[in-house]
């Protein structure tokens, strides 16, 4: 960030001086600074109220960073300014796996899954001073800020529609999107807010995976069977990968009674 600023001062100093070797008369002028986005301290809502409308800024994606209570409130609104570069950075180019076991013995079925994302992280750890805070909320659990961050790609324009009050029809049903994949996660309450949401964050990605032609093609189901006795146990595994592009949470919600989590989530498939 300092070597940005004194970059300029160098390219205006010697601006300057060209003017003054040109004309005695003329008067040199700086064009103004962009003046950075104005930041708004929310008093009076609930997180929930806070979390719901991520629509874009014009064309700059809108993130919702998030850090528990700490003994410094500014330690802190680093914390959740490192979270928003991180999901920024996810937002450039994530690649993802997602993989379900079924294993079947019996009358027995057991079901294991998981799920593998790959981001540039110190790609986020460069943008964390790109990161624009435009509103800011702290309660006894922690900061949750909405940032824009500068120096990623524009998101292309997409009508949604604004948060209303209740549960939003998104929960049941999600949008058409033009040009992308939209889906909705939905997760249990964890003990940490963040933990919730981010869940929730999974949960959609998985949907996306199973939704992307990448995905059909890298499907894989293989069988292991083992004989013991009269029993017989049958083990299938699937995959599904992708490489995605503007993934991006653009709305939230969490039920009245706080025991679930929505993220609705859009993506293109690179």
């Amino acid at each position: 960030m300092k070597r940005r600023i004194l970059t300029g001062l160098i390219v205006l100093s010697v601006a300057a001086v060209l003017l003054g070797c040109a004309t005695t008369s003329s008067a040199s002028t700086t064009p103004a600074a962009t003046a950075p986005p104005q930041r708004t301290v929310v008093t009076g809502a609930t997180v929930d109220q806070f979390l719901r409308d991520l629509r874009p800024a014009g064309t700059q994606p809108v993130f919702l960073g998030v850090a528990s209570r700490l003994r410094n409130r500014d330690e802190e609104e680093a914390v959740a300014i490192l979270h928003a570069a991180e999901q920024a950075s996810r937002y450039v180019r994530m690649a993802a796996r997602y993989q379900v076991v079924t294993q079947t013995s019996g009358r027995s079925l057991g079901v294991q899954d998981g799920i593998a994302a790959e981001w540039d992280a110190n790609l986020a750890d460069r943008l964390v001073d790109s990161v624009n805070v435009l509103q800011v909320l702290q309660d006894a659990e922690g900061t949750y800020i909405l940032a824009t961050v500068d120096g990623i790609p524009p998101l292309p324009a997409i009508r949604i529609d604004p948060a209303g009050s209740g549960e939003p029809s998104w929960v049941r049903r999600p949008p058409e999107i033009a040009g992308f994949i939209v889906t909705t996660g939905v997760s249990l309450r964890s003990r940490r807010f963040r933990d919730s949401i981010d869940s929730a964050d999974q949960e959609a990605l998985k949907e996306i995976l199973s939704q992307t032609r990448s995905s059909v093609r890298m499907l894989e189901d293989r069988r292991e069977v083992e004989r013991q006795g009269t029993s017989m146990t049958t083990t299938v595994a699937q995959e599904a990968a992708a490489t995605l592009r503007q993934f991006l949470v653009i709305s939230r919600h969490a039920s009245a009674d706080g025991r679930y989590y929505y993220s609705l989530v859009i993506a293109r498939e690179e």
